[in-house]
This record gives structure tokens, sequence and C-alpha cells, in this order.
């Protein structure tokens, strides 16, 4: 690692030499996170970003694909209505997505079957 001596301007300012600057992708407005530790000032960049914001109907959308019986979109669909969303309006959701999901009971019979299952590799290995 090369090390490189800098001069400190008025107000404090430092200018980064330009090897520094490509290297790290930095340019102007770029933001740098300062912290002194062991007696040293160190610089490193910042790594910002914007968390994306869902609207309702993207949240609507999460919320019934992630159902995993009819009996639970039914439950989750109550909290989409309140969003005020129209399920029939969501992108991305297939309008019979519900028709296609398990009852609870048949759920639960996969699940203890598939449980048996691994239960019985187990035995065997």
């Amino acid at each position: 690692m090369a090390t490189t001596t800098i001069k400190m301007g008025k107000r404090g300012t430092i200018v980064l030499p330009v090897k520094l600057r490509k290297q790290f992708g930095l340019g102007d407005g770029s933001l740098l996170v300062t912290e002194a530790r062991d007696g040293e000032i160190r610089i490193r960049p910042a790594f910002v970003y914007e968390p994306e914001v869902w609207s309702p109907q993207r949240k609507a959308y999460f919320i019934l694909i992630n159902s995993m019986t009819k009996e639970e979109w039914d439950r989750n669909l109550q909290d989409v209505l309140q969003m005020g969303v129209d399920p029939t309006q969501i992108n991305g959701l297939e309008p019979n997505h519900r028709d296609g999901l398990p009852t609870d009971a048949e759920w639960d019979a996969r699940r203890k079957r598939r449980r048996a299952e691994l239960m019985k590799e187990k035995q065997i290995a």
C-alpha cells in the first residue's frame, strides 16, 4: 500500500489524490465516513442507498402471494381490503391464484407426510 502525503487547506479541506478517487469511484459530492481510531484518522467511502418504498399495491401483492393456504389467503385478503387495495388490480397476481392453493387440512397432511418421509430417510441412513 503506497502512502501519499497531502496538505490540509483552509477550513480543514483535503484533496484526495486522483488515483484514490478513481480506485474507489469517488466524485464530486461523494460521501465519506471519517473516524478516529488508534491515533489515526480513517476515511472510507460511505455506501448509502435509498430503501425501496412499497406502494400499497406492492405490499398487498407480497401479502397475498405469500399465502400458503386458501384459508390464509382469505385471512390476508381482509388486511389487503382494509389497506384499500382491490386485489383484482394487483400487477403480477393471477386472478385464480387462490384456487391453486391447498386448504389448511391439505397443507397439514402434506407437512406430516413429508416429515414422515424425512424421518424414514434418517432411519435408513
